[in-house]
C-alpha cells in the first residue's frame, strides 16, 4: 500500500494578517497553480492598477524567486515536509 506524501505549506504575504496554509498540499501541484489559489485567497490580481501602473506577483522559496510556474511544490521542498513560501508584491510603473 502507497501512502500519498503530502505538503504542509505556509505562504506568508507582509501585507496580509494571516498566512496563506494548506497542511495537505500536493507535492504535484505546480507553482502556476499554487500561485492562482495564493491570489484567490488574499483576494488579490495581477494586472493594470487605477494609477495607471502594473501589478504582479512572485512567490519567493527563501530569496529564491519561483519564476518557473511549471515547477512542482515537491521538487521546490525536496526531502522537507514542510513548504514556507513568501509572496511579494512587484510594481512596474507605466
Amino acid at each position: 500500500m502507497t501512502v500519498a506524501i503530502k505538503l504542509k505549506l505556509v505562504v506568508h504575504f507582509p501585507a496580509a494578517g494571516e498566512p496563506f496554509k494548506d497542511d495537505s498540499a500536493d507535492p504535484s501541484e505546480t507553482v502556476g497553480q499554487l500561485k492562482q489559489r495564493v491570489l484567490s485567497a488574499f483576494g488579490l490580481t495581477e494586472g493594470p492598477t487605477e494609477d495607471g501602473n502594473l501589478a504582479t506577483y512572485t512567490l519567493f522559496a527563501k530569496k529564491e524567486p519561483l519564476e518557473d510556474l511549471s515547477r512542482t511544490l515537491g521538487d521546490i521542498a525536496g526531502d522537507h515536509h514542510v513548504l514556507q513560501l513568501k509572496l511579494q508584491k512587484m510594481i512596474v510603473q507605466g
